[in-house]
């Protein structure tokens, strides 16, 4: 089933990634992505302010038979109420994309709800919901920590998390079990890690060098599995029991197609024994020195 699968639209309003291939698209590249995905399926697109100007041009394409998924940022400092704040948001993100309402908004930054156990804001999301403006409330994370003190004081109903076979450190040990054994659904992202698991070896950005041998025990594991980098990354992720959706970034239809044929591929692989070595400065695109 297709509709696994979430389109991701970072590089629809600004640039995004680091191959040279995932620049801001075209809005003639929108909508063969959009029309594409219609018809092999998929149901959702995830979003966020933060990303350029991609929800204005959702807008103006026409996003109608799509749900939404849309991340909210960080609360400006100088908001002297938050829940206020939010509600102008979401009800400004529902106007600009055309919709009567969006399939669910996750916090960008969610130590926003840990901030003076914000009780008041967890009462604003839970009334979206109540009023049917949004269907789910959900958190968009990076660290366990993170989410372990949010589940302290609220119940998102997803979780979006980094997944990718270079970054297992919320799939060890049954971590994300204890989420989805209670109906929490699981969003992965980053699965090629702002496409840099997908960049030839002699690609590699300069500022990724000190990781060569990684690099090259990557490239090394493919050929022995007789793989490509992007059916990998596609692969692993969606045989990892718990994860109910994969948000993937594509630059063009035809990549699309090239995902769903390795999406629905009915193969397993040895996982690498070198996965649980990689430094986490690698792993997680705000150590970057450079932002792609």
């Amino acid at each position: 089933m297709n509709k696994k699968l979430i389109i991701g639209t970072a590089n629809f309003g600004m640039n995004y990634g680091i191959s040279v291939n995932q620049k801001k698209l075209l809005d003639k590249d929108i909508i063969d992505i959009l029309v594409s995905a219609e018809k092999m399926g998929i149901e959702t697109l995830d979003t966020a302010i933060s990303y350029g100007d991609s929800i204005e041009r959702l807008g103006n394409v026409g996003v109608q038979k799509f749900k939404i998924i849309c991340k909210i940022p960080r609360i400006p400092f100088d908001i002297k109420n938050p829940s206020d704040w939010y509600k102008l948001s979401v009800t400004n993100l529902i106007k600009k994309l055309n919709k009567n309402n969006l399939e669910a908004i996750l916090l960008h930054y969610p130590k926003d709800l840990l901030i003076n156990k914000n009780h008041k804001l967890i009462q604003t999301l839970l009334d979206f919901k109540k009023n049917k403006i949004v269907n789910k409330i959900g958190v968009s994370i990076y660290e366990k920590k993170e989410l372990e003190e949010i589940l302290k004081i609220f119940k998102p109903d997803i979780i979006q998390c980094p997944i990718n076979i270079f970054d297992n450190r919320l799939t060890k040990n049954n971590f994300l079990k204890r989420f989805s054994d209670k109906g929490i659904e699981i969003h992965a992202r980053s699965i090629f890690l702002q496409g840099l698991l997908l960049q030839d070896g002699n690609k590699i950005p300069e500022e990724f060098s000190k990781f060569e041998k990684l690099f090259k025990k990557w490239e090394n594991w493919l050929k022995l599995n007789n793989l490509n980098s992007l059916e990998a990354c596609i692969i692993y992720t969606n045989f990892i029991s718990e994860v109910t959706k994969i948000v993937v970034g594509i630059n063009s239809a035809v990549q699309l197609k090239e995902i769903i044929k390795y999406k629905n591929k009915n193969i397993k692989f040895e996982i690498p024994k070198w996965q649980n070595t990689i430094d986490k400065e690698l792993i997680d695109p705000r150590k970057w020195k450079k932002k792609y």
